[in-house]
């Protein structure tokens, strides 16, 4: 293999990289970005590398290049807020936690409770009518997200037997609404 400029590596940068190596259960993209880093190391030309790994020369550069610019961190990971934005707003959210509450026998469903599958279903039939047209088309993953993060388990018939508080909805908005306020005046 030819040999070029090898990139010098910090020693706990190249313990972390062979700890990578060694870790069964890592995601392929990082190994194999370690493994481009340890390579160049080695004095491997970027063609060589290119060839081993089994990606294109410029992918190769563009590793090599961050970790020069930023670090191993920046090398091995990708900057955060890359990739779409969601447009499923605070509102929307709260609105899926309430339908989520909500016994589906007092809906006019059959069900004692929810399955995941049978609320996003409902969800997309009454987000328009409720004016959440972002969740019409919603899946079945996204609806999970967000009651995994608000710590909702819709299956559950606890939140069927609490007493839900009948101004909810508007309560639930008022404090969208100041929250909206608060972003605004924070930028």
């Amino acid at each position: 293999m030819p040999k070029a400029e090898a990139l010098e590596l910090k020693e706990r940068d190249r313990k972390e990289l062979e700890s990578i190596m060694r870790t069964p259960t890592i995601e392929a993209r990082i190994m194999q970005r370690a493994r481009i880093l340890l390579l160049k190391a080695e004095g491997l030309s970027t063609d060589a590398i290119a060839d081993k790994v089994g990606i294109g020369r410029e992918s190769v550069m563009d590793r090599v290049s961050r970790y020069k610019d930023g670090g191993l961190e920046k090398a091995l990971y990708d900057a955060e807020g890359r990739g779409r934005h969601s447009e499923i707003t605070d509102s929307d959210k709260a609105w899926i936690i309430s339908e989520a509450c909500k016994r589906p026998k007092d809906i006019g469903y059959s069900a004692e409770a929810w399955t995941y599958a049978r609320l996003t279903e409902h969800i997309n039939r009454s987000a328009m009518a409720a004016g959440h047209e972002m969740l019409e088309t919603v899946s079945k993953a996204t609806a999970w997200k967000i009651l995994e993060e608000a710590e909702i388990k819709p299956f559950r018939m606890r939140y069927y037997c609490e007493k839900r508080d009948s101004d909810f909805d508007e309560k639930m908005h008022n404090v969208l609404v100041v929250y909206k306020q608060l972003s605004f005046s924070f930028d």
